[in-house]
Parts: C-alpha cells; structure tokens; sequence
C-alpha cells in the first residue's frame, strides 16, 4: 500500500517544512515511503496524501483538535496504530489551522 504520493501532495510537503524545519533539531527521514519530521529519531508529524498524521498529541490535546476537525487512527496495513492522528488536509488554510498541534506533537518530545 502506498502511503504518500508526491504529485498529489508535493505543495502540501513544501508548505508544512517552509513551516516546521527552522525549528530547533527538526530532521527529515523517509519512512512507510512518506516524508517524516523528527526530533532524535522520533517522529512528530508525518505526511500521506492528502493529509498529515500527528504522533505525539497527549489525550487533551487531541480532543481539542476532534472539536476543529476529522480524525481517525492511522492504519498501518491491517494494523490500527491508536496513537497516531490522521487528519486530511486539502488546503494552506487546513494546514495552517493544524500548525499549533504538530507544535504540541514537536513540543512533547522536546520536553523528553
């Protein structure tokens, strides 16, 4: 299964790390084919098309985000991962909205 497509969500990759790769000790990895932000290994937010997953959102956090938007778990192959939050995103704006909860996500394993 392919996870991230570069034609479909190329802007998407380009306006998410003009956003997040100033930050502090942000590196970038390719994982599960798709484009992965880290601190020290650890993912705190990654890109499949037409959305992003946020990894790293405590149970607060995430209900807040459930309240401005969709969610669901990632799947991975036949394997729900509970921890991981899927949100699509279809525009700059979508994106942008979502920007102070990939900080909660990059913030929690700064804190490590």
């Amino acid at each position: 299964m392919k996870y991230y497509d570069e034609i479909i969500s190329g802007n998407l990759r380009l306006r998410l790390e003009k956003e997040i790769m100033d930050w502090p000790d942000v590196s970038t990895k390719k994982m599960f084919g798709c484009p992965c932000y880290m601190i020290n290994e650890k993912m705190f937010v990654f890109l499949v098309t037409n959305g992003i997953v946020i990894t790293q959102l405590k149970p607060d956090e995430l209900k807040s985000l459930q309240k401005l938007t969709t969610t669901e778990y990632f799947q991975a192959g036949k394997r729900t991962v509970k921890k991981w939050t899927k949100i699509p995103v279809t525009s700059e704006t979508e994106l942008t909205q979502l920007v102070p909860y990939i900080k909660m996500s990059y913030n929690s394993l700064m804190a490590d």
